[in-house]
Formats: structure tokens, sequence, C-alpha cells
């Protein structure tokens, strides 16, 4: 007696096809699972008989071959105990085999036959969609999730026997409904405001809220530098509320990361909301950019479409810091393994804060007494490579009693956020037929094509080149910024004061590194 049943294994943030393949015949009553599995995989050989036992049905003593298929991948987690359950009570008869033609199974199966929750069910259920499967059949924990996709019919089953009963005509049985597009908007305003700090909580620091505005309406990476308790945590806490609201395919997209990584939370199936990751600096370079033995995504792909936040920047070590590289290039990791390579998303915008020096009072030096090396040891802990990478920097210093007393009111994250959109609609619009989406993702060709100025513009650029003696790269930066600048103003042409004020988030780094590039 031969049956076959699929589900499915992930390779990476992709889900590939597995074919479960049961073979019964006479022979030493035994259970034998065979094709390239890891440690839980063979495992399964234990727990799904004695679920298959428990949940009522009887198998006779014969000797069992269950193959999945194709041999060459390798089979991690336990999604497949569904599948290997269903394919074994088909081939004794149990369930009739045209009865699972066209569906998809997965899910982990406790010793009692109960169905437990698995990583990863989001890109499995778009493989049966892409795959032409007429179902996916799935523990109910999981069932939320793989109805984000839409279109395969999801059942969320909660035992081994409800799967039994619906595969033998239990109509009785609707599939998951999927959330509506309103309701997704509605929970993800609502979780907003619960988990996103605001901009007008903030006393003060007016200078560093606009530095802020500008970072998130052209994807510019920042970089605060100020003494401790000077507000560069609670600032950055800010950036999410600053940027749009996700997308329905940036919901997508960034579910499935979660999913993949078991990140979803018990009770939200799915990231309704734009991440924010404050990793601390003791954190490894495995557990940041992704890998470790079954290769799941870090925590710069976690942030994706997101916020990385890097407090006490200088205390992260620098081959962490170093490997921040080419995700901050080309938004995306690579990660090598012996069996395959995986390619995960990072897309992320990087805040970092750090003290201008090992006191943390630096330049004031009614505070600081550090000695001029002690401060260059401390600073030259930032690489050149990655301060490149880094658009702007502003310094932010502590709020004086007055204004703490005072109260004033400031702008809230919403209003900013309007201005925000405004801006990166004008660029979304500038760069339809481009390869990018914002400002900083500018190239040397871009910048010569969007970066219009007028003669006083061009007259002032001319002279803060010239005064600075500013490398290319540098060069190109103060413009991407001022188009940023000029956007959130609706204007066109680059004008004089944008100009200025993209310097001097440009300067700033001069007086903590050798910036001559």
């Amino acid at each position: 007696m031969f049956c076959k049943t699929y589900s499915a294994v992930l390779h990476g943030l992709e889900a590939v096809t597995v074919q479960v393949e049961t073979d019964v015949r006479n022979g030493l009553p035994q259970l034998q699972m065979v094709g390239a599995l890891a440690s839980e995989a063979k495992e399964a050989r234990d727990r799904v008989r004695i679920a298959i036992e428990n949940a009522g049905f009887r198998l006779p003593p014969k000797h069992i071959t269950v193959n999945l298929s194709p041999a060459d991948i390798r089979k991690e987690g336990t999604s497949f105990d569904l599948a290997t359950a269903v394919s074994i009570l088909a081939a004794f008869g149990y369930i009739p085999e045209e009865n699972i033609v066209g569906c998809m199974f997965a899910g982990e199966l406790s010793l009692d036959g109960k169905l437990n929750k698995v990583s990863g069910i989001l890109p499995m259920a778009g493989l049966a969609a892409k795959e032409g499967f007429q179902k996916i059949i799935v523990p109910k924990g999981n069932a939320g999730e793989a109805a984000l996709q839409k279109e395969v019919p999801v059942y969320g089953m909660e035992t081994l026997g409800e799967v039994v009963s619906f595969l033998m005509g239990d109509s009785s049985r609707a599939p998951e409904t999927p959330m509506s597009p309103s309701v997704l908007k509605k929970l993800q305003r609502e979780k907003g405001k619960e988990t996103e700090a605001d901009l007008k909580d903030i006393i003060g620091q007016s200078a560093a809220k606009r530095a802020l505005m500008i970072a998130a309406a052209g994807g510019h990476h920042l970089l605060m530098i100020g003494p401790p308790g000077s507000g560069k945590t609670a600032l950055a806490k800010c950036m999410p509320s600053l940027l749009p609201e996700l997308s329905f395919e940036e919901m997508i997209r960034l579910s499935t990361i979660y999913s993949v990584s078991g990140k979803l939370k018990s009770d939200m199936d799915y990231v309704v909301n734009r991440p924010f990751q404050a990793p601390h600096h003791a954190t490894t370079q495995t557990a940041l950019l992704g890998g470790g033995r079954s290769a799941k995504p870090g925590l710069v792909s976690l942030c994706h479409h997101g916020v990385l936040f890097l407090d006490e920047f200088t205390e992260f070590k620098l081959e962490v810091l170093e490997t921040l590289r080419q995700p901050l290039e080309e938004q995306e990791v690579t990660v090598s393994r012996l069996q395959a390579t995986y390619t995960y998303p990072a897309a992320f915008q990087l805040v970092a804060a750090m003290n201008p020096c090992p006191c943390g009072f630096y330049p004031d030096r009614t505070k600081c007494n550090c000695s001029t090396q002690q401060i260059g040891r401390y600073t030259g802990k930032i690489s050149q490579p990655i301060l490149d990478r880094i658009d702007m920097m502003i310094e932010v210093y502590p709020v004086n009693y007055d204004k703490i007393r005072k109260r004033e009111s400031s702008e809230t994250s919403e209003s900013v956020r309007e201005l925000v959109c405004k801006a990166r609609k004008i660029q979304e619009k500038r760069f339809k037929n481009k390869n990018i989406h914002l400002n900083s993702e500018m190239g040397k060709r871009e910048v010569e094509e969007f970066c219009i100025f007028n003669e006083d513009a061009e007259r002032i650029l001319h002279q803060i080149f010239e005064k600075n003696e500013f490398s290319t790269r540098r060069y190109y930066r103060i413009l991407k910024l001022a188009r940023t600048i000029a956007d959130l103003e609706g204007s066109n042409e680059i004008k004089k004061h944008h100009l200025t004020e993209a310097y001097s988030y440009c300067n700033v780094g001069k007086k903590y590194w050798r910036m001559d590039e």
C-alpha cells in the first residue's frame, strides 16, 4: 500500500514543496523515516506513531517506510508531522486517497494527537497558492496567519481526529476568514497608539526633532551625539511614529520574516506596525545579521521597513559594526552555509546614539577631563566606512531647567508624519521609473538629474565645497539631504537655506573624527 501527501520546508524566506511518501508492506513491524532529516524531523517517527494511536486509530504490525522528498534538501522543523500522519492513515485505508488530493498539510503533533503551532506557515501558505493546491490544513493557532495570503482556503484544526473527520467529508468546517483591509487599518492605528512613543512627550530638543523629521522623510541614517540623559534614546523611540503606515505588501513581507523566525506573538498573526529593534551592545554578529544552526533571519531583517536603534554605538564590537556595511549599502543580508545560501531583506533605517567621549561630557570642559588621545580612541571605534554610510549627524544637548518647568507644547508625531508622508509621495512620483524609492538611495546619476538648484544655492555650495575641501562623496550626500529638505517644503528647486541646513548635518563629524575622506 502506497500513499503520498504534501507539506513544505523553509529555505530562507521561501518554502519548498515536500512530498511525504508512505509505503506499507509485510515485514518486521517498524516505522522508518528517510530523506535528509534533521534531528527534530527524525524524532517525528515516535511522535506520529503515538499521536495516531492516542487519536483512536490502530496501526497493524507492518513495515512502514516514510520518505520525505526531494532528498537533496535538508528537512528541518516539525511541520511535517501532520502530513506524515495523514499519509500513514491513508496508506492503511482510514482515509480515501482521493480525499487528500489537492491538500497541503503543515503542523506539529503532540503525543495526545493535538496540533501545535509551527514557524513559517505564511510562506508555506503562499507556496500552496503558487503551486495550485486547493486547500491547506494547519494548526488552529496558525490559521489566521495562513489566511493572510487570501488565495487558498485555509482550515485550522485542533486535533488529528478533526483532520481525519474533515477529510472524510465533514462539511461543517468553514475556511478561515482573512482579515479585511479596513479592519487591518483600524488594528494598525490602535496598535500604533499603544506601542509608539510620541514627539509631544519630549520636552525641548526642537533641533533634534527637526533632524528626525528629515531623516524619516528621506530614509537617511542618523547618528546622535550627546551626553548621558540628554534624551537620545527617547528621541530614537519616536522614529517609528514618524514613518508612514505599512502598506499591505509590506505587512506581508514583514509577517513572513517574523513567521519564519517564530517571532509572531500569540495574540497577533501578523505584523501591522513598523518594527523597532534596539539590541544591546553585547549582541553577537549572528544575532544581528542572522544565521545560526537553522539560518534564521537576524535583527537587521526583523526591523525590515522599520528602525534599528544602536544605543551606545561605540560600545559595540568593531567586527559586529563592520558587518553592517553590506545591509546599509545593499538593504539585504546574505548568509552562507554548507548546504545553501540564504538572502534576507534588511531595508531598515539606522538611528545610532553615542556619548562624545568616555565620560560623556565633551566638549564641556567644566565636566569633561578626558584627554585628546582618550577622545580619539573612543570615537575611533567607529570606522570611516561606517560613518560614510550615515548621512546625518547631530549633537543633542541636555534640556535646561526652565524648559522642563515650562513644558511648552510640541508638535505631535502625527502632525510630523503628515509632512513626512507628503515628502515621500513626492519622492515616489519622482522615482516611479527608477529602481529606488527614497532620496537616500539616489546614486550619482539620480543626484545630477533631480537635484536642481538656483544660482544663489550654487554659489553657496561652491563656497562650502572650496572652504572645506569636501570629497565627492560628501558633496553628493549634502545634495541628497538638501533634496529631502526641499521636498518637505514642497519645493522643486533646491534653495540656499536647504543647502546650508544639509551642510550642518554633514559637518558635525569634523569635531569628533577626521572627515577628510
